[in-house]
């Protein structure tokens, strides 16, 4: 048995809800691509646990606030408002919210937990192009990143899977880190749902923390 399993159960507490699983031939919502290759489930155990880790870290975040722009590698930052994002009910929060964005909490999460390793970049479209595709859905592991788009659009948002149909994310401004239990069926999330990929240690794995701001 793989050393983090019996410790899953404990982490998913909150995310018991079943998954939903499409089969060959059924109607197909936009997120269809995740459910129809064969499965792959020949992952190692240190790609498997580093998920896991990123799992824990990015549950440490619950109840953080959404601040857009916020979040580094080494946590939680000061947010900001471009004339777009940021605001709720027209006034600006980002700006005086210390809290993640969307990108900016998987992007975390990932490097604390691979030790630096993985150095995703502060934006939900850049970070679906990273790391390997899962186009199955029964081969997501815990830490898999969840990808969001409108119809025909481009990649707006990015949650981290907790398994058994669950994901952590920071949502938009006026809420706070939080876990989704069924991200598959949800009315919002489901239809948006687009890709999933497991990031992956970049070939020349950082030696320093020095980090570079992105905007999200």
């Amino acid at each position: 048995m793989k050393p983090w399993r019996p410790l899953l159960p404990l982490v998913l507490a909150l995310v018991l809800t079943p998954v939903m699983t499409l089969v060959p031939g059924a109607s197909t919502p936009a997120h269809a691509a995740l459910a129809f290759a064969p499965a792959d489930r020949a992952s190692d155990t240190a790609e498997e646990l580093r998920g896991f880790q990123a799992v824990q870290v990015a549950l440490a975040q619950l109840g953080v606030p959404y601040a857009w722009g916020g979040g580094s590698l080494a946590g939680p930052t000061l947010g900001f408002c471009d004339g777009v994002n940021g605001y709720r009910d027209g006034v600006c929060l980002a700006d005086h919210t210390v809290g993640f964005d969307c990108s900016g909490l998987v992007r975390y999460a990932w490097y604390q937990a691979s030790g630096g390793a993985v150095v995703l970049p502060h934006y939900s479209a850049a970070q679906a192009l990273l790391g390997r595709r899962v186009i199955d859905r029964r081969a997501l592991l815990p830490g898999d990143l969840l990808f969001f788009a409108e119809p025909g659009g481009r990649v707006h948002h990015v949650g981290l899977y907790l398994g058994d149909g669950a994901m952590i994310h920071a949502e938009h401004t006026g809420t706070r880190v939080a876990v989704l239990r069924d991200v598959f069926d949800d009315p919002t999330w489901g239809p948006r749902l687009v890709a999933a990929t497991r990031p992956e240690p970049g070939p020349d794995a950082p030696t320093t923390r020095r980090e570079e701001r992105v905007r999200t």
